[in-house]
C-alpha cells in the first residue's frame, strides 16, 4: 500500500526551512542596522575629531599671526586646515570618517566653509601683508569662527548619542529576537516532532503490548504525519493477519495434509510397484490402491496393443458384467479410453454434457463420469487406466498430476517386467546354444564315431571276421565309456551355481573332480587382493576353466595341470599343461569349426576379457584369460 504523499508546503521539512529562514533574515536585518549604526558612530566620532582639529589650528594661525610667523609656515597651516575641511565634508571612508547625513550639519559645514573662505583667509592674509612688528589678530577676530565649528561638533554628538540609543535598541533586540528565537523554536520542535514521536512511541508500545486497536491520529500533512499514516495501516495489516491467522494456519494445515496424503500414496504405490509380482498382480494392486485414494466406483486397467490396434484388459475391479462380455473398448478407435490415448493429458468426461445418441458402454452401465490417465514410459505409450465413478467426482489439478506420476511409475515397471522376461528368454536361448555346442563337441562328435564304430562292426560280422569284430567292439565299448563321462561332465558343469563369497572353494572343487576322471594332478595358486569378481564374471570364468580343463582330459595327454589366477589391477587366470601341444597352423584353420574353442571365446567376450590359447615353449599348452581392469570398474 503506497503511503500518502506530503504536500511541498506543508511538509514539516519546509516549515522548519521557512521558520529559519525567517528568523535568520530578521537576525541579519537588525546585525545590519547594528553595523550600519556602528558605522556612523565611528564615522561621526572622527568627524568630532576633526572639528576639533579645525578648532584648534584656527586658533594656531591667529597665534602664528600675532607672533609674526613666517608667511610660509602660515601658508602650511592654511594648506592643512582646507584639507582637513574638505575631508571633513567629503567624509573617508577608509577611516572611516562621514558627517550626519542631515540638512542642519550640512548647513553648518557649508556655513564653516564660506567662513573660512570669505572671513578668515581673507582676514589672515591681510594681516601676513603688513609690515613686521604691525601683526595683531585679536582673539575675537577668530572667535566667531570657532563658534561654527563648536556648532557643527554639537550637531554631530547629537547625531551620535541618536545613533548610539539606536544601537542599544537594536542590541537588546538582538538578544529579545535570541532569546524568543530559542525558546520558539524548542516549542516549534516539540509541537511539530517531539510531541508526535511521542505519539508514534506510545502506539509503538501498544502494538508490542498486544493492543493491536491502537491507532494515531493524524491531524496534519508533514512527514510525521506519513509515518503516522503508514503506522495505522501497518496495524490495519497486523490485526487483518492476527484475526485471520488461524484461518491461515487451518488453510497451511489442511495443504500440508494433503501434500502428506499425495507423498504417502506415491510412497505406498511406488513401494509396490518395486517388489515382484506378475503383471496382473502389479497392475490389480496399483488399481486398487487407486481407487481406494479417489473413491472411484471400479476402475480398468488396460495395455496398448499398437499392432492389432487395441486395447487389451489386464484387470478391472467394479465393472459390470455386461461391460465385460461386451468388451467395446477393446477396440482402440469405438472407446472413449481409447480416444484418449493419443491425447498429451489425462481426459475427465462427464457424461451429462454427452448427447444421447453418443452413448457408450460405462454411460449406459450408469457412470455419470470417468476419468481416463495415461500410463508411459520415456513418453511412450504403454497403456491406460481408467477410474468410473457413479458421481461426479471432484478431482483437483494436483490429484490429477499425482496420477499422471502415477501412470508413470506403472509404465516403468510394465516395461521393466517385459525387459526383465525379455532378458530370460534371451539368457536361456544363449545358454541352450552354448548347451547345444557343447554336446555337438562332445556327445555328437562321440555318438558319430559309435555310429560309424557299429558301421563297421557290421560288416565285419557280415564277412566274419572276428578279429576285426572284437576290435570294433573295444571302439565301441571305450566310445560308450568316453560318451557316458563326457555326459557325467555336462551334467556336473550345468548344476554349477557360485557366489562371490565361495569362488576359490568352486574353483578347488572343480579341480578335484578333474583329478578323479582324468587322474591327473592338478596344481591351483592364487594371490591378489584385488576387487572382487561379480556373480557373472565368477560364472563364466568357471565355465571357461571347465572347458579347458575338458580340453586337457580329451586331447593332452598330461602327466600334470597347473592353474595360476592372480586377482591385482588386472584379473589373470593361467591354465598349463604338459601335454602333447598343438599346431597353431592347424587349429587356426579349424577355429570356426571347434566348438569348444568358440565357446571360451564366446563366454570370455560376455565378461569383456581377453582369452588366448598356444603351445608353450617348454612343452604342452596354455590358456590365458586377462580381465583389464577398466573392464572390471566398467561392470
Amino acid at each position: 500500500m503506497m503511503l500518502y504523499q506530503t504536500p511541498r508546503l506543508s511538509s514539516l521539512s519546509t516549515k522548519l526551512l521557512m521558520l529559519t529562514i525567517a528568523w535568520l533574515l530578521l537576525a541579519m536585518t537588525s546585525i545590519g542596522y547594528t553595523l550600519i549604526l556602528s558605522w556612523k558612530l565611528e564615522g561621526g566620532a572622527a568627524a568630532i575629531n576633526d572639528a576639533g582639529s579645525l578648532r584648534m589650528r584656527s586658533y594656531h594661525l591667529a597665534l602664528m599671526v600675532s607672533e609674526n610667523a613666517a608667511p610660509p609656515l602660515i601658508q602650511d597651516e592654511e594648506q592643512q586646515f582646507a584639507l582637513i575641511l574638505a575631508r571633513l565634508k567629503k567624509g573617508d571612508p577608509a577611516r572611516p570618517l562621514s558627517l550626519p547625513d542631515n540638512t542642519a550639519v550640512h548647513q553648518q559645514i557649508a556655513s564653516i566653509e564660506q567662513a573660512w573662505n570669505g572671513d578668515i583667509l581673507p582676514l589672515l592674509t591681510a594681516e601676513t601683508a603688513k609690515p613686521a612688528g604691525q601683526h595683531k589678530m585679536e582673539r575675537t577676530d577668530i572667535a566667531s569662527f570657532v563658534n561654527l565649528i563648536d556648532r557643527l561638533v554639537k550637531l554631530v554628538e547629537e547625531d551620535n548619542s541618536r545613533n548610539t540609543t539606536l544601537l542599544r535598541f537594536f542590541q537588546m533586540a538582538l538578544i529579545a529576537m535570541a532569546i524568543v528565537g530559542s525558546f520558539s523554536m524548542m516549542f516549534l520542535l516539540f509541537l511539530l516532532v517531539i510531541r508526535p514521536l511521542n505519539v508514534l512511541g506510545e502506539g509503538m508500545m501498544k502494538i508490542r503490548d498486544g493492543n493491536l486497536d491502537a491507532r494515531v491520529s493524524v491531524d496534519s500533512n508533514d512527514e510525521l504525519a506519513t509515518i503516522a499514516t503508514g503506522f495505522n495501516q501497518m496495524a490495519d495489516r497486523l490485526q487483518d493477519l492476527y484475526a485471520t491467522l488461524e484461518q491461515k494456519v487451518a488453510d497451511k494445515t489442511r495443504s500440508v495434509e494433503e501434500k502428506n496424503r499425495q507423498l504417502a500414496a506415491l510412497y505406498n504405490v511406488t513401494a509396490f510397484l518395486h517388489g515382484t509380482h506378475t503383471l496382473y498382480a502389479m497392475c490389480d494392486g496399483f488399481l486398487s490402491r487407486l481407487m481406494e485414494l479417489t473413491a472411484a466406483d471400479a476402475g480398468s486397467v488396460r495395455l496398448v496393443d499398437d499392432k492389432r490396434g487395441r486395447l487389451e484388459l489386464v484387470c478391472q475391479s467394479g465393472l459390470p458384467d455386461e461391460m465385460l462380455e461386451n468388451d467395446d473398448c477393446s477396440p482402440i478407435d469405438r472407446c472413449l479410453c481409447g480416444d484418449a490415448v493419443q491425447q498429451p493429458f489425462s481426459v475427465i468426461h462427464r457424461f451429462e454434457r454427452k448427447p444421447s445418441e453418443e452413448e457408450k458402454s460405462c454411460q449406459r452401465a450408469g457412470f455419470a463420469s470417468i476419468s481416463v490417465f495415461h500410463i508411459r514410459h520415456n513418453q511412450n505409450n504403454v497403456g491406460i487406466f481408467t477410474l468410473y465413478f457413479y458421481q461426479t467426482p471432484q478431482l483437483p489439478p494436483q490429484d490429477q498430476f499425482l496420477l499422471e506420476t502415477l501412470g508413470s511409475h506403472l509404465g516403468v515397471a510394465v516395461e521393466n517386467q517385459r525387459l526383465a522376461a525379455r532378458d530370460r528368454q534371451f539368457a536361456v536361448a544363449e545358454e541352450r546354444n552354448l548347451m547345444a555346442q557343447g554336446l555337438h563337441d562332445s556327445i555328437a562328435q562321440s555318438l558319430s564315431f559309435l555310429n560309424l564304430q557299429v558301421q563297421m562292426l557290421e560288416a565285419a560280422l557280415q564277412d566274419k571276421q572276428e578279429e576285426q569284430a572284437s576290435e570294433n567292439l573295444a571302439c565301441i565299448k571305450a566310445g560308450v565309456q568316453e560318451c557316458y563321462e563326457d555326459v557325467r561332465e555336462l551334467l556336473l558343469n550345468f548344476r554349477t551355481r557360485i557366489n562371490k563369497e565361495d569362488f576359490a572353494d568352486a574353483v578347488r572343487t572343480l579341480l578335484d573332480r578333474f583329478e578323479k576322471q582324468a587322474h591327473v594332478p592338478a596344481q591351483l595358486s592364487m594371490s591378489g587382493n584385488g576387487l572382487a569378481l561379480d556373480p557373472q564374471q565368477q560364472l563364466q570364468l568357471i565355465f571357461i576353466l571347465q572347458e579347458a580343463l575338458s580340453n586337457v582330459r580329451k586331447h593332452a595327454q598330461a602327466q600334470r595341470v597347473r592353474v595360476d589366477i592372480r586377482n591385482e589391477e588386472d584379473f589373470l587366470m593361467c591354465i598349463r599343461d604338459d601335454g602333447c601341444g598343438f599346431n597353431e597352423e592347424t587349429i587356426a584353420g579349424r577355429r570356426t569349426s571347434h566348438v569348444g574353442l568358440s565357446i571360451m571365446q564366446e563366454r570370455a567376450s560376455r565378461i569383456r576379457g581377453q582369452i588366448s590359447i598356444h603351445p608353450h615353449p617348454d612343452g604342452g599348452t596354455e590358456v590365458r584369460l586377462l580381465l583389464p581392469q577398466t573392464e572390471r570398474e566398467a561392470a
